[in-house]
């Protein structure tokens, strides 16, 4: 009896190693005492080299689509070492695959998922090109068994019969781990990438089609040769491609999905949707589709539909942080929502403007939006030597509507009411015209508006009317231009004081992306002109030419707290000497409540008197 358990045991101590795919000699088999770092963390694999130029190469194309990727030293099981590259670890397997599918749906590049004790992550890092290579470990034995699931995941978990494995039983690769990036195909793709990213268009899109005809069967190549196509503008060639693909195979998903983006840039979103639900009826629940449907609702103006596809692809991939981002801004732009502004303006004549406003704004139907405003303003100045006394209360109240009449146009009608300067009926009409993807024109009208701007029209029931159009774009989110004009007429209670011609010009390149920092340049002009030269009961500036180099910086310093700084140097043609602003500003957001503060300084505040001037301005907002 005694024999037969002993045979027992040592029969079991062979076959258990074999039993998990993993070639452990006897003398391994004693149990070893667990530390913290030997818990197990699973990684996302990517690519494999054995060039180092080439591993490092494609470590820096991840960074540049925005990856923190690692690279770790690993051995197969002929003992040949590897720079494996991976671009995150995860408690979880299941959090490692949605890490997984999101890289492949943005990189277009194939994973694996491996599981490795996170001591062994550390000691196996290279953080440069310089961190010496790990020795090759002296118990690597034979072949590690080949994998054998079908998403090529690693399924081995750590238990306490497994606890004496040697260390190779973690990190040793098998054929199926050493990715195809190491291929010729793979390698091309990258490279025809990264001269696209480049900026060397032509000479990608030639590298694509050249690997198409090595690989004409190659279906994601093919996809993905279309994508290139259709990023670039290169339409003619996509649609030909596509109308072969599609008539080769009617229902093919790639094809479908292509043809439906073909139809996202030429503007037919009524096409492209029905095209995306077509798709989702051959393949109901696929992501990728949801995906392009919920971001193609939202850019057609259908926010509810988009609300919707985002919901359905959030259940189906809960780790999806972009489309949770996408979804929260969607709710949190059509709910109700309450701000209140309270702002100090501080001037060098010691005049102090007091403002407390409040804004509430909601969605009415599904095209219109409806605004409520509220104004109580205090403008205070002290009497002084050739200067009036100033102590005025004004309070303002608006409607305001908006309504979405298509995709890209805005009609915007608006009623007010003011008191406390000169008192009577406001009123607004204009409209927000997006002309093109980058760039939206907009046009407004407003009548009888307060004028606050200028502390000493307050004591003669100051007021204005003006026309205003402007145009506001950014192109490949890198350069931006904003242009704008404005005609305002003056009037002091009954009479008119004068009217003032405006046209401003703002040319703006981002240098950042994260950080986000900008450079702008601006030329402002002015001109104003007495209605009547011999009615000047305080005096204005009439002609304004300013140069304005500046420059502006934001951060997120973490998910709630967001850090922007902005400042400058002017120039007036008019004056002597040059003058400088700066204004940083602190954003938080705390679920749905945010809060913003800023503080602004001038050295010249533009008014006659001149003089420095500080602004002081905060914002409380709740969404319900």
């Amino acid at each position: 009896m005694k024999k037969t358990v002993v045979l027992f045991f040592l029969l079991m101590t062979v076959l258990l190693p074999v039993m998990h795919g993993t070639p452990l000699r006897a003398e391994d088999t004693t149990a070893v005492p667990v530390e913290e770092k030997n818990e197990l963390i699973w990684t996302v694999r990517v690519s494999s080299f054995q060039e180092a130029d080439a591993a490092w190469n494609f470590m820096s194309y991840l960074k540049s689509e925005g990856y923190s990727p690692v690279m770790v030293y690993l051995y197969d099981g002929q003992g040949k070492g590897w720079r494996v590259v991976q671009i995150g670890d995860y408690p979880t397997r299941s959090q490692a695959r949605v890490a997984g599918r999101l890289f492949k749906k943005k990189v277009k590049l194939d994973y694996m998922i491996r599981s490795m004790p996170l001591a062994m992550l550390e000691e196996r890092t290279l953080d440069s090109r310089r961190t010496p290579l790990p020795p090759r470990p002296t118990d690597l034995a034979g072949k590690v068994a080949e994998p054998t699931t079908a998403d090529a995941e690693e399924t081995l978990t750590p238990k306490a019969k497994l606890l004496g494995a040697p260390e190779s039983l973690f990190y040793e690769l098998g054929q199926r781990d050493v990715l195809r990036a190491t291929g010729h195909r793979q390698q091309n793709v990258i490279l025809a990438r990264i001269m696209i990213r480049r900026g060397y268009v032509e000479d990608g899109i030639r590298l694509y089609a050249k690997l198409l005809k090595i690989y004409p069967d190659d279906l994601e190549l093919r996809e993905e040769y279309i994508g290139a196509l259709i990023d670039n503008n290169e339409t003619e060639k996509a649609e030909a491609l596509l109308r072969r693909w599609l008539y080769l195979d009617p229902q093919s998903p790639r094809a479908l999905r292509q043809e439906a983006r073909l139809r996202l840039l030429a503007g037919d979103y009524s096409v492209q949707i029905d095209t995306l639900d077509y798709l989702l009826r051959l393949r109901p629940g696929d992501t990728d589709s949801i995906s392009a449907k919920a971001y193609s609702t939202q850019q057609g103006g259908d926010w509810l539909g988009a609300i919707e596809s985002f919901s359905q692809l959030i259940d189906a991939e809960p780790y999806n942080y972009e489309a949770r981002q996408a979804l929260s801004n969607l709710l949190m732009q059509r709910r109700p929502r309450l701000v209140l502004t309270p702002s100090v303006y501080l001037q060098s004549d010691e005049s102090i403007t007091t403002t407390l406003g409040g804004l509430f704004s909601m969605q009415i139907t599904d095209q219109t939006r409806g605004e409520i405003y509220y104004a109580n303003t205090r403008i205070y100045r002290p009497e002084g030597d050739g200067i009036e006394k100033i102590d005025k209360n004004v309070n303002q109240a608006a409607l305001l509507l908006k309504r979405d009449f298509t995709r890209t146009f805005t009609g915007i009608v608006g009623v007010g009411a003011f008191e406390g300067t000169a008192s009577g009926v406001s009123g607004a009409l204009g409209f927000d015209w997006r002309i093109h993807d980058p760039g939206t024109f907009s046009a407004m009208i407003d009548y009888n508006n307060p004028w606050l701007d200028e502390p000493s029209a307050a004591n003669y029931e100051g007021h204005y009317n003006q026309l205003s159009l402007t145009y506001d774009g950014f192109y490949d989110d890198t350069w931006g231009l904003f242009l704008n004009g404005q005609l305002r007429q003056y009037q002091l209670g009954d009479r008119d004081f004068g009217n003032k011609g405006i046209y401003n010009i703002i040319l703006t390149r981002r240098l950042l992306a994260d950080p986000d920092l900008f450079i702008s340049y601006s030329f402002y002009r002015s001109l104003f002109k007495y209605d009547d030269e011999n009615y000047q009961p305080f005096v204005v500036v009439e002609d304004e030419s300013i140069h304005t180099l500046s420059a502006s910086f934001s951060k997120s310093i973490c998910d709630t707290i967001v850090f922007q700084a902005a400042g400058g140097i002017r120039l007036d043609e008019f004056k002597n000497s040059p003058s400088y602003f700066g204004s940083p500003s602190l954003a938080i957001r705390l679920g749905r409540i945010e809060l913003d503060l800023s503080y602004e300084y001038s050295s010249d505040s533009g008014l006659a008197g001149g003089g420095e001037t500080q602004l002081f301005s905060g914002g409380i907002g709740y969404v319900f």
